[in-house]
């Protein structure tokens, strides 16, 4: 049979890249990993608001869970040149350990605030090598028709762990306390590190000893500005970070205490709608059928994650919360799905490391996005925050779609 014959064969399979043995090792790692994370995004946020009490050093503290990210082009460089699979298994050891040592400060009685900002930031930079290595690894180890699925189940797999990880997170803080929610990290890291051990993947032979890392660096950023379409979906995704991720990591905590009035058990299930609607969007992008439109997915869903936002900022309701949530979760998974989807399938293989590290520099805008938004709360309040971040985010996102006509008509 030949190969067009296989994937008219597989047009109606339900996300096949789940028949890759390779791939499902790589899933249920990212599944523990992102549960540790998560956990950690909760936790740390709720943590420094009873410690402090002052929404600008939330914003604070998720600049610092995303300021590392900005190295993310020299980490894509070093998983172009070096074992992916290496790296990756070094960032869960590294993340591991960093949340033992925050464990035995709490079980000490030593902790301080800078001590959660530090641990914070180390998990970053694990965080951005972990990106760029896991959908660089993600997208090679399935044929390039099941990108799409592989790279979806990829974004369900964040998207499941952040409805289990801020439920454990929230639900348990108030049971086991820090200590035993930083035990629950550093096993997360500890399962994906091990599901990893039996991973296999082809490693591509590289001029690394050839060519300055510095110069591969420069020769993958001219590559995605020489694409136009690549250029404008890095961007896009660096606008998302910039204005509407922030009502996750700094405007939830804020708006489920003083507006909702909900405990930290009540703000992690808040957490939790909004990672099941992602989960639901990722399943929806994983189901798209190869004669989709998926650039028109992505401008529709894109356009109305911010007009959800700006509806919940009129919300007083603890369950109309909820639905919108849930609602605003959909339109983020079809989204971020979309956007690392097609930037994986855009990409020529050896370049996908650099352009997964420029997809993670462009996470790296949340940290600016979060001391802006915790300085916008601290003066007008978290509602008024949402709406001003929306409304700026749709305008700009209009220019990109006007910029570069193809995103819309994208398959």
């Amino acid at each position: 049979m030949t190969e067009s014959l296989g994937i008219g064969g597989e047009r109606h399979i339900f996300l096949p890249a789940l028949r890759y043995p390779q791939f499902r090792l790589l899933w249920a790692s990212g599944l523990c990993a992102w549960v540790g994370r998560w956990i950690d995004t909760v936790v740390g946020a709720w943590l420094v608001l009873e410690l402090t009490n002052s929404p600008f050093l939330v914003g604070l503290l998720g600049a610092c869970r995303f300021a590392s990210m900005v190295i993310g082009p020299f980490c894509g460089t070093v998983c172009d040149r070096t074992n992916r699979r290496f790296v990756l298994m070094a960032a869960q050891v590294i993340y591991g350990m960093a949340s033992l040592t925050v464990l035995v400060l709490f079980a000490s009685g030593r902790i301080e605030v800078w001590h959660l900002f530090l641990f914070t930031f180390i998990g970053g930079l694990c965080y951005s090598f972990d990106f760029s290595a896991r959908y660089s690894i993600a997208a090679g180890i399935v044929k390039d028709h099941h990108i799409l699925s592989s790279i979806s189940l990829m974004q369900v797999a964040g998207g499941v762990t952040s409805v289990v990880g801020p439920l454990i997170g929230g639900g348990l803080l108030e049971i086991i306390g820090a200590t035993g929610c930083f035990g629950l990290m550093a096993f997360g890291f500890s399962l994906s590190f091990m599901t990893l051990l039996p991973l296999k993947i082809e490693e591509k032979a590289c001029p690394g000893g050839r060519i300055s890392i510095w110069k591969e660096l420069l020769s993958g950023l001219r590559y995605i500005r020489g694409d136009r379409l690549l250029f404008s979906l890095v961007v896009m995704a660096a606008m998302v970070n910039l204005f509407i991720f922030p009502y996750i990591y700094t405007l939830m905590p804020i708006f489920a205490r003083d507006i909702l009035g909900v405990s930290a058990m009540g703000f992690g299930q808040l957490m939790a709608g909004a990672g099941l609607g992602a989960v639901i969007g990722s399943l929806a992008v994983g189901s798209l059928q190869q004669s989709a439109n998926r650039g028109r997915f992505l401008v529709g869903a894109v356009m109305a994650w911010p007009l959800i936002l700006v509806a919940l900022s009129y919300s007083r309701s603890f369950f109309v919360s909820m639905a919108l949530l849930i609602a605003a979760g959909i339109a983020q998974g079809i989204s971020m799905a979309l956007v690392q989807a097609l930037l994986m399938m855009r990409s020529a293989e050896e370049m996908r490391g650099r352009v997964s590290g420029a997809r993670a520099f462009a996470i790296s805008t949340l940290s600016f996005g979060a001391l802006l938004t915790g300085y916008e709360v601290s003066l007008w309040g978290a509602p008024a925050a949402f709406i001003i971040n929306s409304s700026v985010f749709i305008l700009v996102a209009a220019l990109i779609v006007f910029w570069s006509s193809e995103l819309v008509r994208y398959k």
